[in-house]
Order: C-alpha cells, then sequence, then structure tokens
C-alpha cells in the first residue's frame, strides 16, 4: 500500500513539474521580478491544483446527481484552463489573477444559489482563497470589489430566506449527502489552501535567498577584480623599486614605496567598506 501511493505521488508529482514547465517555465526565465515571478507560480498551483479537485468534486457530483453543480464544475474548468493559456502566452499576473479570482468567485456563488443558497464552508473556502489570490496577485482595490460582491449575495441570501421566498433548486440537491460530502471537500479545500499559499511564501523565500546569493557572488567577485587590480599596481611598483634600488636611485624607490602604501591603504579601506555594506 505504501508503494502505492509513493508510486502514485511521483506520478502526480511528475505531471505537476513537466505541467509547470510547458506552462510558465519560458514565462519565469524573462521574467526578472522576484515577486511577479512568485505570483506567476501562485496562480499555475492555483489553477493546476484546483482543476484536479474539480475533478473530484465532479464525480461526487455525478453520484448525487446535481445537474448544476454538473454544469457549472465543467465551464469553471474551460475558463481556468483558459486562464493558464493566458499565462503561458506571457499575459501579466495581474490581468489572469483577476480572471481566476473573478471565475472562482462567480461559478461557486452561482452554484451555492441554485443549492438552496447552501453556506456551508466548503463554499465559504474557495470564497475566501479567491479573494485572498486577487489581494496577492492583482490589487488591494480589486480584492475589496470581490468582497463586496460576496457581501452582496450573502445579503441576497439572508433576504430570500427571511422571508421565504422560492428559488429554483437543484434536482439533485440532497441535505443528507451534503452532509456526508462536507468533511471530504472541506478536507480537500484545506490540503489545497495550505499548498498554495505555503508554497507561495517558501517560493518568495527561496527566491529571495537566490537573489541574494548572486548578489553576494557578483559582490565577491568585484571585490576580487579590484584587489587584483590594485595588488598587480602594488607588484609593479615593487619592480620598479627593486630596479631603482639596483641603481641607487633614491627618489624613485622613495616615490615607489609612497604609492605601495598608497595602494595598500586604498585595498584596506576598499575590503572595510565591502564589509560595511
Amino acid at each position: 500500500m505504501v508503494k502505492f501511493f509513493r508510486q502514485a505521488w511521483l506520478f502526480i508529482k511528475n505531471i505537476y513539474l513537466s505541467t509547470e514547465n510547458a506552462v510558465i517555465g519560458k514565462v519565469i526565465l524573462h521574467t526578472n521580478d522576484t515577486y511577479e515571478q512568485a505570483k506567476i507560480k501562485l496562480i499555475f498551483d492555483y489553477i493546476f491544483f484546483y482543476v484536479g479537485l474539480l475533478m473530484s468534486f465532479l464525480f461526487l457530483n455525478m453520484i448525487s446527481q446535481n445537474e448544476v453543480n454538473i454544469i457549472l464544475i465543467p465551464l469553471m474548468m474551460i475558463i481556468l484552463v483558459v486562464c493558464l493559456l493566458l499565462l503561458k502566452k506571457g499575459v501579466s499576473a495581474g490581468f489572469v489573477g483577476m480572471l481566476t479570482s473573478f471565475c472562482t468567485l462567480t461559478i461557486p456563488i452561482l452554484s451555492s444559489f441554485f443549492n438552496n443558497q447552501d453556506l456551508t464552508p466548503k463554499y465559504v473556502l474557495i470564497w475566501v482563497m479567491s479573494i485572498l489570490l486577487c489581494y496577492i496577485t492583482v490589487n488591494l482595490l480589486t480584492a475589496l470589489t470581490w468582497c463586496i460582491v460576496l457581501c452582496g449575495y450573502l445579503i441576497a441570501v439572508a433576504s430570500i430566506k427571511i422571508n421565504n421566498i422560492p428559488i429554483f433548486i437543484s434536482p439533485g440537491h440532497s441535505p443528507t449527502f451534503e452532509y456526508l460530502a462536507n468533511p471530504v471537500v472541506v478536507g480537500l479545500y484545506l490540503l489545497f489552501l495550505i499548498r498554495a499559499l505555503g508554497q507561495y511564501y517558501r517560493n518568495i523565500i527561496s527566491m529571495e535567498q537566490r537573489r541574494t546569493a548572486e548578489k553576494q557572488k557578483q559582490h565577491l567577485s568585484l571585490i576580487n577584480q579590484n584587489l587584483t587590480k590594485q595588488f598587480l599596481l602594488v607588484k609593479g611598483f615593487s619592480r620598479s623599486g627593486k630596479s631603482a634600488f639596483v641603481k641607487g636611485e633614491l627618489e624613485l624607490i622613495e616615490a615607489c614605496f609612497t604609492e605601495i602604501e598608497k595602494q595598500c591603504g586604498s585595498a584596506i579601506d576598499y575590503l572595510n567598506d565591502s564589509q560595511e555594506e
């Protein structure tokens, strides 16, 4: 059993890495900004793993014969795949993030509405995720707009429930099945939340570490070049001083020692300045 799960995990990992390389490999290479790279990776992870979850949810809804979700889930999957294609073509992370978050906010709202205005955690979690995605990849103003849309829907649901307004309910909506499926769906969403947002912050830290290491490498290379240049000058003045000593040219010897002292002092100052930086 352990071997089976390990092979399954390796299979999924290979699919993930191959898809990541095919979709955002070139885009990442042509993006110099670390934060932009992290946003692109977040959007890709969000879409990739959410599409995987939607396949599972589609299977559950086919079992319960929930007609509304059987229509809405494939629609959302198509839109998310389009978002991946836009990302691959180099469309800005801000636009793709806005489209992705809008899709994963509004379609679940429609699903909730036609499933007896369901406000259980399985809907709440994805709404929160979509708003967080928008906040990270787009901007605060758009995220607040999505919050207003969600609050407007919640107000509408409250009005419907209070006034007992009759609304079309999906024929496959079964409260008993929903109660049984909720723990599974919520658990999968929590894993999705940990993987998508957790990996996003890990990516930022990793990229920042690589960028710092690259800067340190460039800085050390610059120090090496400057010190090599100064040591070559010292070596040259030393040879000149030796030749002047043999010829008895005292003034030239003094000038050589003065330059050697000057270059050594300059090298020491440069090293001190580098340490302070």
